[in-house]
């Protein structure tokens, strides 16, 4: 197992060495030419390989300055999780605000990159799973995938999110290491591998993808207004029975699933910060504490109470 850390600031031209070696082109939009010494970002960056053909990449950074990325070159499947932060995600004509919870599958052809936009004032804490296209033959049984370039975003359940957090936050050693990462980088495997990945994509035009696309926006940034399915499904231009069966398919997880994970993330955030849980609880569209008590405990598996300015 390779194991390496880096706890430092990255400038530019750390970057682009980086990216010769990984095939991302970096660009710095804000940056001046003669500042290519100062610091973009500043984190560490951990990277394992539990297994032949898998490569695990972990980064835990504070962006200090915009930075953008292309990848150029081709790849059989990778699979992205945001832990905690947010990026703009391009492929193709395909447009999406990836944030905390979501994960990507993605396979790149020599044709398309997936490019990138990360905003600074931002903590970001994503993993990669890459997987080389022997691996990848041996996972679908010698099955071939369908060529071209694709993404789909889904849902990462939050039972495998606290288990990734487990193992960033308090490691194992040795072989226990190589067998954790291992059995999480199948289990990933297990909700984005490509076969579902294409069922997904041919069902959406680009049309269809950016309609989605904002009634997730829509969910994101007003969790607590009360949405009704047919309204979003105006908003889409679809049906609200096609509005639900596309919404799945885009993200894995139905509309109102969506909105029950943002509005307990908002209320979490909100105890963090040292507010009561009444006042969460509103603010995160739930007209009673109880009912928001419930779902809290389901969802994190420990009461709202122990949060409360824990932050």
């Amino acid at each position: 197992m390779t194991l390496s850390t880096a706890v430092c600031q990255h400038t530019s031209r750390d970057l682009r060495t980086y990216g010769e070696r990984y095939g991302i082109d970096y660009r710095f939009p804000t940056q001046p030419p003669a500042a290519a010494g100062q610091a973009v970002l500043r984190g560490h960056i951990l990277e394992l390989a539990p297994a032949a053909g898998m490569q695990l990449i972990a980064s835990d950074i504070e962006v200090l300055q915009r930075y953008d990325s292309c990848s150029h070159r081709p790849a059989p499947l990778s699979i992205i999780v945001m832990l905690e932060g947010r990026a703009q995600i391009g492929l193709g004509e395909k447009r999406l605000a990836f944030t905390s919870g979501m994960a990507l599958s993605v396979r790149l052809d020599e044709h398309q990159g997936l490019q990138a936009m990360q905003l600074p004032g931002q903590r970001i804490r994503a993993l990669t799973l890459a997987l080389d296209a022997p691996r990848l033959a041996a996972t679908l049984g010698g099955k071939p995938s369908r060529p071209g370039s694709s993404l789909h975003a889904w849902t990462l359940p939050s039972g495998l999110q606290q288990l990734i957090d487990q193992a960033l936050n308090s490691p194992l050693d040795g072989m226990a290491s190589r067998l954790q990462w291992e059995g999480l980088a199948l289990q990933l495997l297990a909700h984005g591998l490509p076969t579902e990945l294409d069922v997904s994509s041919a069902r959406l035009s680009p049309g269809e993808w950016q309609r989605l696309e904002r009634v997730r926006e829509q969910l994101q940034s007003c969790p607590a207004r009360s949405h009704s399915l047919s309204a979003l499904a105006e908003q889409a231009a679809m049906s609200p029975a096609t509005l639900r069966r596309k919404f799945q398919a885009a993200y894995g997880c139905s509309v109102f699933d969506f909105l029950r994970e943002r509005r307990l993330e908002l209320a979490r955030e909100l105890l963090l910060q040292g507010h009561g849980i009444e006042r969460a609880a509103q603010c995160a569209g739930y007209r009673h504490a109880n009912n928001f008590t419930t779902a809290f405990r389901q969802r994190y598996g420990y009461p709202p109470s122990s949060l409360r300015g824990a932050g």
